[in-house]
């Protein structure tokens, strides 16, 4: 499951996922053309699923995003929204919904795949050898390097994201010390500067300035992002991995 999966990073992944023979993708999103759209223009569409939903109200269909996780082993949390100002101007329905989207509905997403993997568990219960470790579930959610590295017109965005990374820390104590039988891996990726329609509206000169930051003096593109969760859902001793994808800007 792809939360934010119509576009940029969400997408690259989905697009990747079904590469590498993912049986069956579930897209999640606000707009069921934006989902039409996407699901049809991915490789093997007739494996896509879509979900319309806003995370930052998930709290309000829960139980439907339970009933979608039963049978999903990956859950990437991509959706996420940005609105660029100095904080004194921000309005606060504006704070609430990036802080909502970004933050909440990570943490939505992440309860409903817990909560099925415990009654798949309960079900299975009886089915399972013992002595058979059962193969992990894994969480991959997307942060920002604006969560560790300061910027201007970003706070609320800025702070939502680094909320992302405790939540994976915590996710990947919680889960071993609280599940039995369930095995549940908790990473984050923390982009850059992605080619994405989220920096689309950066101005030519700031385009220019951010580049020049940029060791490798240019953005990234939302494959070289789903390089990343492909290891990180594959390689079954990445738990708590938190891997920057910023060209060494976090260095500068």
């Amino acid at each position: 499951m792809i939360t934010g999966g119509t576009s940029g990073i969400g997408f690259a992944i989905a697009e990747r996922f079904l590469q590498e023979g993912a049986s069956s993708i579930i897209l999640v999103g606000r707009s069921q053309k934006r989902l039409e759209a996407a699901a049809a223009s991915l490789q093997s569409p007739e494996k896509v699923q879509v979900l319309v939903g806003d995370v930052s109200e998930a709290g309000s269909w829960v139980r439907e995003l339970e009933k979608e996780m039963t049978n999903v082993d990956i859950l990437v949390n991509s959706a996420g929204i940005s609105i660029s100002n100095i904080l004194p101007r921000y309005e606060p329905e504006d704070i609430s919904k990036i802080l909502r989207t970004n933050l909440e509905g990570a943490i939505f997403t992440s309860r409903a795949l817990m909560r099925a993997a415990i009654r798949s568990r309960v079900r299975n219960r009886n089915a399972i050898d013992g002595e058979t470790r059962p193969a992990s579930k894994c969480i991959i959610n997307v942060s920002s390097l604006l969560a560790l590295k300061a910027g201007t017109g970003a706070v609320p965005y800025a702070a939502s994201k680094a909320g992302v990374l405790g939540l994976t820390r915590s996710l990947a104590v919680e889960a071993s010390a609280s599940l039995k039988d369930v095995f549940i891996r908790s990473n984050a990726i923390v982009p850059g500067y992605i080619e994405t329609p989220m920096v689309s509206d950066f101005t030519p000169s700031e385009v220019e300035r951010l580049k020049n930051q940029i060791p490798l003096h240019r953005f990234g593109i939302p494959e070289e992002v789903a390089d990343a969760a492909v290891f990180l859902a594959s390689n079954e001793y990445a738990n708590n991995c938190v891997l920057n994808l910023d060209g060494g800007l976090s260095a500068v």
